[in-house]
């Protein structure tokens, strides 16, 4: 069955059909080629059918919440209203040095021994900066780098904020299996975020980047925005969701449109500049289409890795990113493992 048929609830007509009865049109969107893809919607969408284990729905669903779904979308509205502090409860505990990394990292003007010896004060932070640096996604030369000096001397302060960043959030990732959520997709959420924020970060350095891309502290909050856009997913997440084959389209579509704002919510607390913030709430349209094109890439590459998209769909998306993306295709098909 091609993916585009189960994403519709479709199957395939035997070779001789017995007459069935005249029933409404439904939205179809058959494969023609193998060239034919998924667009951004589409990806989402099938991205949270898989995480909640729920059936397919067309583009257009014109569903209605069931009560059980209106009263668990109408308690995380509640919780909306909790302090940013209180928020963070919901997500997994980061390291202690976090508001004095963030001040340092938002300062261009901190001198770079600071910001190593404030690393260096959290072994564990220090010892996954390390690992990011030496990773297939981050790497900056073949040898290992085995020092913080070192990691300094060849990224400077620019490069190290973006390692420092993705290793100071990356506890939030670890999250225990919940109920009737995808056992594999669950472990996929921060990797896609890890993933479309280097796969961004690449594309800003990049030859073919364009001529007015970000720079500097907006590239800097650009990168932070989407390296932690599904914090507020995880926060869900753990919150017991309703999953399962009779979820409406109406309750997928507004757990979707929560996310960024649990997001924001939660970077308040975490003293994240407000443009970045304001990145993740209300994104403007041009910087917003840098994000879409790495998240886009990075959820299609979990769904690649996890059997739910199919290789050669993947090749094509890739294939009809900006110029600026040209490479990033081979950091998913080459290294699987480089997010985990």
């Amino acid at each position: 069955m091609g993916i585009f048929s189960w994403l519709f609830g479709q199957k395939s007509a035997p070779s001789n059909p017995a007459p069935a009865p005249a029933r409404r049109p439904r939205p179809t969107t058959e494969l023609k080629s193998e060239s034919a893809y998924p667009d951004r919607e589409l990806i989402a969408r099938l991205f949270y059918l898989h995480l909640f284990g729920a059936r397919a729905y067309p583009l257009d669903p014109g569903s209605t919440l069931r009560p059980a779904e209106a009263d668990w979308l109408a308690a995380r509205q509640e919780d909306l209203k909790r302090t940013p502090t209180q928020l963070t409860q919901l997500v997994p505990r980061l390291p202690a040095v976090l508001p004095r990394l963030m001040t340092a990292l938002n300062d261009t003007d901190t001198p770079i021994r600071h910001l190593t010896e404030l690393i260096e004060s959290d072994p564990i932070i220090a010892a996954q900066v390390l690992r990011l640096i030496n990773s297939p996604a981050m790497r900056v030369r073949r040898e290992d780098i085995t020092s913080l000096e070192q990691a300094v001397l060849l990224l400077g302060f620019a490069g190290m904020r973006e390692v420092v960043s993705a290793a100071m959030f990356s506890p939030i990732g670890k999250l225990n299996l919940v109920a009737g959520v995808h056992p594999l997709l669950i472990h996929d959420i921060w990797p896609i975020s890890l993933r479309a924020a280097n796969a961004l970060r690449m594309g800003l350095k990049s030859k073919a980047a364009p001529a007015d891309a970000p720079e500097g502290g907006e590239a800097f909050d650009l990168y932070l925005s989407v390296l932690i856009e599904h914090t507020g997913l995880i926060a869900l997440v753990r919150q017991q969701p309703l999953t399962g084959s009779a979820l409406t389209p109406a309750y997928l579509d507004a757990v979707r449109r929560l996310v960024p704002a649990y997001s924001a919510r939660i970077a308040e607390a975490w003293a994240l500049s407000p443009r970045a913030i304001d990145l993740i709430r209300n994104p403007d349209p041009v910087l917003d289409g840098y994000r879409q094109n790495a998240r886009y890439f990075a959820t299609a590459c979990a769904l690649n890795r996890r059997g739910f998209l199919d290789p050669a769909q993947l090749l094509h998306l890739c294939r009809d990113l900006p110029p600026y993306a040209s490479e990033w295709h081979d950091t998913c098909v080459s290294h699987p493992q480089d997010t985990k």
